[in-house]
């Protein structure tokens, strides 16, 4: 083996280790790989220097056919070595931090600097005519570009939508028909995570074509749409106050922007109403939006419009029943309870702002009673450091004094009006003949209660003592019962 043989065999050495630190050796840090390709290139220059080798001149062997192409081989290697490094410094340069995530911009450059060495490559080591290269470059590209003319299409449309950044990586958005999170964007296309946790992918081309809906910007405020139809025979007023409450006592719509709720179709089989409302975050959206069309069931319900049904003028003749029936404590009483119960209900409206029920576990049992809301929104209140806390709003059906009115056991809450609202009022007194004739009824009704105060959260409990105990706190509230009820001791 000669001098020219090892100073080969080196770097062709050299070269290797490098493949293999690219293939075999995968860094989670992408600066310690390119750190070590880095040590392997100035490696491979310190032998093309040693042994009398240039990557910008020709190879010295013309006459030794075989040491010469080797030796030619070993410089175009240096000059892809150096592409792969250069291209990696200018993309940390000269491309912003937001746009290292960016395939496209990344690619591009990477393209513009190995085509840049591989003019290098031929000029200096193969010596080739630059004028003729690019002549028959010219022509090739408009052979390619030609034969290419879709894909080249979706890179220069990526190129635009990079430059005007209508999305980015993590934003959740709509193109044309297509709904879903970016997770990736390269000179192609770009890919979406949709919501049955499907990979789509759009053509750049095709993007830049559709219309793109950003639902992650701005990322404080998100809407959210729905359309409810109702019958042309129900005045459209009433609808907005149903609608209205329904926006109401839905806690997570944001109050600026305000809702808006339009009449904006009239059809001689129906009309029909949109809710645009507003959400701070795009997760809460679809529950937010579930809890609307849930509160405007109940609130269309309320005011005399059942879906499906001709629409009643005022409260329905069972309504006061109806209320009755959806309170858990209830549901162990007969048809007939329910009938005598329905006839003991005292109904009251009040004004936005207005006290509805106040309590404590001061006040007076011949005081105590059942608020049902029978229609709009009511916010229930704690006294919390001197200021009132809402803990909840109440929509129809919705109903407070539960405990008090079984038990004779209160906490210091209180309702306030947030629209105007109709209550159904029930007093302690009228449940006293029914617990003091059916003692059966009056223990499925306090074990109705507890299960209730056990659903509810700690804060929002009327019961002045946590459940760590089923059995105990049923013998201290049935205790509280019998005295509240006048019931004997069994």
């Amino acid at each position: 083996m000669n001098f020219i043989d090892s100073g080969l065999l080196f770097g062709f050495s050299v070269v290797l280790l490098d493949f293999l630190a690219w293939r075999f050796f995968r860094l989670k840090n992408e600066v310690a790989r390119v750190g070590i390709r880095t040590l392997l290139f100035i490696a491979l220059s310190y032998v093309l220097w040693k042994y009398d080798l240039s990557p910008l001149h020709v190879a010295p062997w013309v006459g030794n056919p075989v040491r010469h192409i080797f030796a030619q081989g070993l410089e175009l290697l240096w000059w892809l070595q150096a592409a792969q490094i250069g291209s990696f410094v200018l993309g940390r340069v000269v491309l912003s931090p937001e746009l290292h995530r960016e395939r496209l911009f990344q690619d591009i450059l990477r393209a513009i600097v190995f085509m840049i060495a591989a003019v290098a490559a031929v000029a200096y080591v193969l010596e080739l005519p630059i004028g003729g290269l690019l002549a028959t470059s010219g022509a090739l590209a408009i052979i390619l570009g030609l034969a290419l003319q879709s894909t080249l299409s979706d890179v220069f449309s990526g190129v635009v939508l990079n430059a005007t950044q209508p999305f980015h990586l993590g934003d959740t958005v709509t193109i044309g028909d297509i709904q879903g999170e970016v997770i990736e964007r390269n000179w192609r296309a770009t890919t979406l995570l949709n919501g049955q946790g499907n990979f789509v992918v759009v053509p750049n081309s095709a993007a830049s074509k559709a219309n793109i809906v950003n639902e992650s910007r701005p990322p404080q405020m998100h809407g959210l749409s729905i359309t409810i139809r109702i019958s042309p025979r129900v005045r459209p007023a009433r609808v907005i106050a149903a609608l209205t409450d329904a926006i109401e006592s839905t806690i997570g719509v944001l109050d600026t922007p305000k809702a808006v709720i339009s009449a904006h179709l009239m059809h001689p089989k129906f009309i029909e109403y949109e809710i645009l409302a507003y959400v701070a975050s795009i997760a809460t959206r679809s529950a937010t939006q579930n809890e609307i069309l849930d509160q405007a069931y109940r609130h269309l319900n309320a005011h005399g419009v059942e879906l499906g049904h001709p629409p009643i003028d005022g409260l329905p003749p069972n309504h006061s029943e109806r209320l009755l029936r959806g309170i858990d404590m209830f549901r162990a009483l007969s048809d007939a309870q329910f009938s005598e119960l329905a006839k003991e209900l005292e109904h009251e409206e009040f004004s936005a702002g207005e006290m509805i029920y106040q309590a404590g576990p001061d006040c007076p049992d011949e005081r105590r009673a059942l608020y049902i809301v029978a229609t709009g929104v009511a916010a229930l209140l704690t006294p919390f450091e001197g200021n009132d806390i809402e803990l909840r709003r109440l929509s129809p059906g919705d109903a407070v004094g539960r405990a008090g009115i079984l038990t004779g056991v209160s906490k210091g809450i209180k309702l306030r009006a947030i629209s105007k609202v109709a209550i159904a009022r029930l007093g302690k007194d009228a449940i006293t003949p029914i617990l003091q004739q059916h003692p059966e009824v009056a223990k499925a009704m306090l074990a109705s209660l507890i299960a209730y105060q056990t659903r509810e959260s700690e804060v929002l409990s009327e019961l002045p003592t946590p459940a760590v105990e089923t059995s105990g706190i049923f013998a201290r509230l049935l205790a509280g019962m019998r005295r509240l009820h006048g019931m004997p001791n069994q």
